[in-house]
């Protein structure tokens, strides 16, 4: 059975898990994604209820389910899972959960998609360029290194360690491109591949986008045109499954989505404006060998033949009606790119190969490899900057130096404070309430550094902080990590 591991594959897997592992517990017990914690508290609750109706659906089912799952493996097994100690929620971004090794298990399962996305994009560019005259060795480079470029994503890498659906997002849209080359191919079971992924993409964020190239990879092969509608239902009982709600109860559903779609829209401050060029340099900063690839695989539509230049077709045909939705959007975050990035490498791994000549392709294949590996280093970093010492280390300031049952006001994204210590004043941000009085205020660089850093655009509020400052002191300011600062009166 090993020997018919392809050991690149099993470097790139191992890669990937490699720096995925130690983010499993970063932060535990303290929870300070801004997403995880009601997830979390959803799917548990899903589990103690015995229900697949998770009553909140601006993100569909699956993630919720992942996490109901896990809680019911674990109380199976014997394991203790508190309803209220899972998650307890203190303010936006300040959460901690009394059962650690719950979490990590849900993390796990995260990490274990993100490493199959790893697989499937090999997988798919090794089965395209197999159906090609290219010689085995400069194939499997191939492959490897467009895999290389999702294992060594610093945002692929650390959103795999939320419980959120950004990870799950990106399988589905691996698993699908990988059906619709099985499709271009002929290769059998491409229906069920593409059906299962269309159906998980619309059950971890409404990825409808990712039914654009099935549409096209089928319209590609007019021999298997019929199987299109095996596709379409195999991908509703899928997200039917994932979501039973959009059964049951389609109203509540549409007021999720048309919830999130109203927040997309109408903006979210510090993550809002000028959407197409933060992704373009998010997406330059996070892996430049998937921009480069992409700009190749444009060209590389118009020169190359066959299989390649329908491989990308079908790859850019949910890359690109993705990115534009994303661009005319207010709101903007980088996890968004997540679901995306599979694409790209698909596009990046087929087009690099195919376009330069045979004479050129060892030095492509030095340039392509750098550009790969370059942001291994930041990958490696991940642990510390997710793991919010700044956090562990004001909580710890406050407690040693604020006496028990006095007011302290905490900005979101703050250090989890003993509720049962001191008298808790949560604050989504200090400027809303610039006249706030407590023992201790906790500024924090996603609250009040997301106004400080661009006054021009945020007059009203940094004159608040202005205003707020002029009554309060520094006493003690930490960043390791984003920074958290704690000011007492004057």
């Amino acid at each position: 059975m090993l020997r018919g591991i392809d050991p690149a594959a099993a470097a790139v897997a191992g890669l990937a898990l490699a720096l995925r592992m130690p983010l499993l517990v970063a932060a535990l017990p303290g929870v300070g994604n801004s997403d995880e914690p009601l997830n979390v508290t959803v799917g548990v609750r899903m589990a103690s209820a015995g229900t697949f109706d998770a009553h909140s659906y601006r993100y569909p089912g699956l993630v919720y389910e992942v996490v109901a799952g896990t809680a019911g493996v674990f109380r199976t097994l014997g394991l203790h899972v508190s309803v209220h100690g899972a998650m307890r929620i203190e303010n936006l971004g300040i959460a901690h959960t009394d059962s650690r090794l719950l979490m990590i298990g849900i993390r796990l399962v995260g990490a274990a998609a993100s490493v199959g996305t790893c697989l499937l994009v090999w997988a798919t560019v090794r089965r395209v360029l197999q159906n090609t005259r290219m010689e085995t060795r400069w194939m499997r480079i191939a492959a490897a290194l467009a895999a290389v470029t999702v294992a060594v994503s610093p945002l692929a890498a650390a959103n795999s360690a939320y419980a959120t659906p950004d990870v799950y997002g990106g399988f589905a849209v691996a698993l699908t491109l990988y059906g619709a080359t099985r499709v271009l191919t002929g290769d059998p079971y491409g229906e069920l591949a593409c059906g299962f992924g269309v159906g998980l993409a619309l059950g971890a964020k409404y990825l409808a986008a990712a039914a654009i190239p099935v549409v096209v990879a089928y319209a590609l092969s007019p021999g298997r045109r019929k199987d299109l509608l095996k596709v379409a239902a195999i991908s509703a009982v899928v997200f039917i499954a994932t979501t039973p709600a959009v059964v049951m109860h389609p109203g509540a559903v549409l007021a999720g989505m048309e919830a999130e779609a109203i927040h997309y829209e109408t903006g979210h401050v510090g993550a809002e404006g000028s959407a197409p060029w933060y992704y373009l340099t998010a997406l330059a900063r996070d892996q430049p060998l998937l921009l480069d690839g992409l700009a190749v695989a444009v060209v590389a539509v118009f020169r190359a033949k066959g299989i390649i230049r329908s491989t990308l077709i079908v790859a850019l045909a949910y890359a690109i009606p993705q990115f534009i939705l994303l661009s005319v959007m207010t709101v903007r975050f980088d996890r968004n790119l997540v679901p995306l990035t599979p694409a790209l490498a698909v596009a990046a791994g087929v087009a690099i190969p195919a376009l330069f000549p045979r004479r050129h392709r060892g030095a492509v294949l030095a340039l392509a490899t750098v550009a790969a590996f370059l942001p291994l280093a930041s990958s490696a970093r991940l642990y510390p900057r997710l793991d919010e010492r700044a956090r562990v280390q004001a909580a710890a300031w406050v407690t040693r130096h604020i006496p028990a049952a006095q007011r302290v006001a905490v900005e979101s994204y703050g250090p989890w404070l003993d509720p049962g210590r001191f008298h808790l004043v949560p604050l989504t941000f200090a400027a809303d309430r610039p006249g706030v009085a407590a023992r201790a205020l906790i500024l924090t660089q996603h609250a009040a550094g997301r106004f400080l850093a661009d006054p021009e655009h945020h007059p009203r509020e940094v004159a608040a902080y202005r205003e707020l400052l002029e009554r309060y002191r520094l006493a003690a300011r930490f960043t390791a990590g984003s920074w958290i600062a704690v000011y007492v009166p004057r």
